[in-house]
């Protein structure tokens, strides 16, 4: 394949926490293939020498999580295709989410030694480098995954993220501006870019991403979460307490959603400290912080703020 010319940590409220269609099968099965396992089985037991079934079959126990039954399967269609870079960029991403780091990338490099073009496996090499801590030479990968195709656009996502890591906000900002001008859809990268702002402290332009996210994707707890937590900074803690309570609603074990909470609790009783309100909401703030301590039994802040509300009592 020759290249194509063309022209992902939030600050707390107080601590830095963040197709292929075989043959000519009834158009109504169509749409299930790639991930129906039984169907490709059946193809493979039609054709056992046959590339494209095997391949597919080896997607498809992928995507189901039966990875052991996923390699066997590449591994007959490698038999039959041994030339094949996306097999092996495929048996990688296996190794990958088998925690066969090792094995992975020595799949990804067999790729490129098919097909040095070939964009995923270099985009594959980045999410382990970067995994391992190397970012420099996962950035390395990704921008040559990107060199060869433009619009590829996990690469393009993987290498805004690892900017994010280094904290190269304005590099990460134009990787995921670029991403959105392609997929203005895509409710994790307005998320990332959400979470970038919110590094810089453009928290207006913070919660217009969050939100842009969560109307794509109104379940987007860690973007309910995060917008809550910036209202929570303005001192907006009426809406603060909404939103994280929105969160939990969908991620109700989430210790940092929770601890925040707590938090937009405590900061609104002071502000009512006059009424009965204010000692409810004291009461709300403390039980919220017990429940972050049985969810995370280690967390010191938490018991920190127990301790100071009881004793102001």
């Amino acid at each position: 394949m020759k290249p194509i010319k063309l022209k992902l940590l939030v600050e707390l409220l107080v601590v830095a926490s963040l197709v292929l269609v075989f043959g000519s099968i009834a158009h109504q099965r169509n749409f299930a293939w790639e991930d129906n396992v039984s169907l490709w089985r059946d193809a493979v037991i039609k054709s056992p020498d046959k590339y494209r079934p095997r391949h597919n079959l080896g997607l498809a126990y992928s995507r189901t999580e039966q990875y052991d039954l996923a390699l066997e399967e590449y591994g007959e269609a490698l038999r039959v295709m041994p030339a094949s870079s996306k097999t092996h960029v495929n048996m990688g991403r296996v190794h990958e989410k088998m925690g066969q780091n090792e094995l992975a990338i020595t799949k990804y490099k067999k790729a490129l030694e098919i097909d040095q073009y070939d964009y995923k496996a270099y985009t594959g090499l980045g999410e382990i480098y970067n995994k391992k801590g190397f970012v420099d030479m996962a950035v390395s990968m990704y921008k040559q995954a990107i060199k060869i195709n433009p619009l590829y656009l996990n690469a393009r996502k993987a290498l805004g993220n690892a900017y994010l890591d280094k904290r190269l906000i304005n590099l990460a900002v134009k990787e995921y501006v670029a991403i959105l001008q392609i997929d203005p859809d895509n409710a994790s990268v307005h998320y990332n870019l959400g979470i970038a702002y919110d590094e810089t402290r453009q928290l207006k332009k913070a919660i217009i991403q969050y939100q842009k996210a969560i109307a794509i994707k109104p379940e987007y707890s860690e973007a309910l979460s995060n917008l809550g937590i910036i209202y929570g900074k303005m001192g907006l803690l009426d809406q603060s307490i909404q939103q994280l309570h929105m969160s939990l609603d969908i991620s109700p074990r989430d210790p940092i959603t929770m601890f925040n909470l707590a938090l937009a609790y405590e900061q609104l009783a002071k502000k009512k400290e006059q009424r009965a309100e204010g000692k409810e909401l004291r009461v709300k703030a403390v039980r919220t912080y017990e429940k972050v301590l049985k969810v995370d039994p280690l967390n010191v802040q938490a018991r920190e703020r127990i301790r100071k509300l009881r004793a102001e009592r």
